[in-house]
């Protein structure tokens, strides 16, 4: 298992999705994300999870985070329909290449399974605070073994 080449793998599936300006494995502030740069996508790297198996390769879970940033400008549309459309397509993009024959997201054959797993953590425009700005975090769950 090669950690790296991994969640390289999730960002090159993830950052070929229509639609966004800006991908990057390095995560900037929202507020450092300028709006003419928007949608932006970005992925963090999070915990990683081992478990011996006896006689087995150990189990592992690597976590990741996607961010998602968008900004809306006419204010007659809430943030959220954006949001939710890009969401949509990360959705999309983790779900299985060939369901018919494997129900699992295995990032081209490198890992068990990757897919979204917790709670999508959704923050929509705030007069004053966040303004035309929508920011969702969307957490990834990756298997794979030693």
């Amino acid at each position: 298992m090669n950690s790296e080449t991994i969640y390289q793998a999730l960002f090159n599936r993830l950052s070929g999705i229509d639609g966004f300006v800006t991908t990057s494995r390095r995560l900037k502030h929202f507020n450092n994300v300028a709006p003419d740069a928007r949608p932006a996508l970005f992925i963090t790297q999070g915990n990683q999870t081992e478990v011996p198996v006896k006689g087995l390769d150990a189990k592992v879970e690597l976590e990741a985070e996607v961010y998602i940033y968008i900004h809306e400008n006419d204010p007659a549309i809430p943030p959220s329909v954006q949001l939710n459309q890009m969401i949509d397509r990360v959705r999309t993009k983790l779900a299985p290449d060939h369901p018919d024959m494997c129900e699992y997201q295995t990032l081209g054959g490198l890992v068990e399974h990757c897919w979204i797993e917790g709670t999508i953590e959704v923050f929509e425009a705030v007069e004053g605070m966040l303004d035309d700005q929508g920011i969702a975090i969307i957490p990834i769950r990756i298997l794979t073994t030693t």
